[in-house]
């Protein structure tokens, strides 16, 4: 016990929804499991909230430098149990590679519980991850990052609502002169990320129309609804009661279209498509849906199966054995783990869509695949624009050794464990080769063979990687990605790139000059293409 380092630094629960983050670390073991025990005297059994660990925590690392897993000590927990009754006790299970678990209570004063009095436990939880966030913030500044720490604040601050709506009334008070005619109404969420990008740029393109937009989305980290209304006035962030509340507001506007984003991160997802369907049916708007991920066809969106592989969309008779086992994305959010009605759920509301719209061949296959009622013509396939894309290319200087370059917050789904997995067939075969992560790992890798930069802007992208010393470009993920951003990056940047035979980007990878799309996801197997491919565009070594 004495060699287990941990906090939390904040832990809501509201209704049946939990959130909450902190570190954790062993002296001498990595960890391979993390979950959140839940006990209440209503419930004859526990229930379990996984927790998604490995996150950098820098802070961490400086307060313990000769603990080398102190670096990558975060977690998060975002889940939901099967009902609304208070818990009477919080567990934490932390199971260690050994084989052995650890469990560690939860002392009641980390916990903060939802009440009648809404308005003074949201104070609370604003105040608590403050500070939390404050003290991350110093070490930043210690550190010299001062631009990193005034990013962090502003995310945090842009982020969460500023005030509350107490009326369904008051949306639309807020219209001036024709502002609340033929409004646009977006669902999405609020977790960053090419989806978000892409709703930015359609509310911009909205408001150049001179109309306004509502947002509709989820904050999680006050666990509440939120709407963003925004025109060429207003730009303002309001938490809300709950969908309901919405619909109220809305029937006093003249709304023009609905435009489904994605839902990913919403509590209660089974009660959207029939919201955004009503809603279609009281104002006559033309519905629209985009498949930025698969969410649409299961509450695991990244379709990673319990085990956290890829699972192609099998038969419904292995979904039904995987749903209630699985962990990943926010399939607990779903809390009957039912697919066959989540199919029929999001199934109606691809019925009632005016248009369905992919951003790749790949993923419409997949979605036809997963509802074979849907015929290729009712899908639109669009490619995302780029044009605000710099062709900044990277000149490489050092082609002699492999230095394998990997771009953004690498976390499960984005081959965190394979990237670890990489790195130990490295130094296992003693070879000149290092990977560079442009940003930051969600997994403690040997430091001898990984190094990694933290987080980045977009603009200093070409920079940091001139600066690694990467000469081959990865793009590790291990889901059938619908686009991808950073591969484009990469591409506009003229570098060569290897991804895994999955979705989108490999579908670009594969016409693309300077490509290579990966024959296997087995890490010895993939070191020796990435030596291969190597030699390949650096012939002269």
């Amino acid at each position: 016990m004495s060699d287990l380092y941990w906090t939390i630094d904040s832990l809501v629960v509201k209704d049946n929804v939990m959130f909450g983050f902190g570190w954790i670390f062993h002296a001498r073991y990595d960890i391979v499991s993390l979950r959140f025990r839940v006990m209440s005297a209503a419930r004859n059994v526990p229930e379990h909230i996984y927790a998604d660990f490995g996150k950098s925590r820098e802070d961490v690392g400086r307060s313990y430098l000769n603990h080398a897993r102190a670096m990558n000590s975060g977690y998060v927990v975002f889940g939901a149990l099967s009902d609304e009754k208070r818990p009477d006790s919080i567990v934490l299970e932390c199971a260690l590679a050994d084989g052995s678990t650890i469990e560690l209570s939860v002392p009641p004063s980390k916990i903060i519980c939802f009440s009648n009095d809404y308005a003074k436990d949201k104070n609370r939880i604003v105040l608590r991850q403050a500070g939390t966030l404050l003290k991350r913030g110093l070490y930043l500044i210690r550190s010299g990052k001062i631009s990193s720490f005034f990013d962090k604040v502003k995310r945090y601050l842009n982020g969460r609502p500023q005030t509350a709506l107490q009326k369904p009334d008051e949306l639309a008070s807020l219209f001036e002169f024709q502002e609340g005619q033929n409004l646009s109404v977006i669902l999405d969420h609020n977790l960053g990320g090419g989806a978000n990008q892409y709703r930015d740029r359609l509310v911009d393109a909205i408001i150049r129309e001179g109309r306004s937009a509502i947002v509709l989305t989820y904050h999680v980290a006050t666990l509440s609804h939120m709407v963003i209304v925004r025109n060429k006035r207003l730009n303002i962030r309001y938490s809300i009661p709950d969908i309901a509340f919405l619909w109220q507001s809305l029937q006093q506007l003249s709304v023009k279209d609905i435009i489904y984003n994605t839902a990913v991160s919403f509590v209660k997802p089974d009660e959207i498509p029939q919201f955004l369907i009503r809603l279609k049916v009281l104002t006559s708007a033309r519905l629209m849906v985009l498949a930025h991920d698969f969410y649409l066809v299961c509450p695991s969106h990244f379709l990673l199966d319990h085990d956290g592989k890829y699972c192609r969309i099998p038969e419904i008779s292995v979904c039904d054995n995987c749903l209630p086992k699985n962990r990943y994305g926010f399939a607990t959010l779903f809390t009957e783990r039912d697919i066959s009605k989540w199919r029929a759920i999001w199934g109606s509301l691809l019925a009632a869509a005016d248009e369905i719209i992919t951003f790749s061949n790949s993923t419409a296959q997949l979605l036809m695949k997963a509802y074979p009622q849907i015929e290729s013509a009712q899908i639109s396939i669009r490619l995302h624009e780029v044009a605000y894309l710099e062709d900044k290319i990277v000149r490489i200087r050092q082609t002699a050794s492999l230095r394998i370059g990997v771009v953004g917050q690498i976390g499960f789904h984005k081959g965190a464990a394979f990237i670890q997995q990489l790195s130990r067939e490295i130094k296992r075969r003693e070879v000149d080769v290092n990977i560079v992560v442009i940003g930051s790992i969600e997994v403690s890798c040997e430091p001898s063979i990984v190094s990694q930069t933290g987080p980045y802007q977009y603009d200093q992208l070409a920079d940091l990687i001139d600066a690694s010393g990467a000469n081959i470009m990865l793009f590790p993920s291990i889901w059938p990605e619908t686009f991808s951003y950073v591969v484009q990056e990469l591409m506009c940047m003229d570098l060569p790139v290897a991804s895994f035979n999955l979705g989108a980007p490999a579908e670009r990878i594969a016409s693309y000059s300077k490509g290579l799309v990966l024959a296997s996801m087995d890490a010895a197997s993939v070191l020796d293409e990435l030596i291969l491919f190597h030699s390949r565009i650096y012939p002269a070594h």
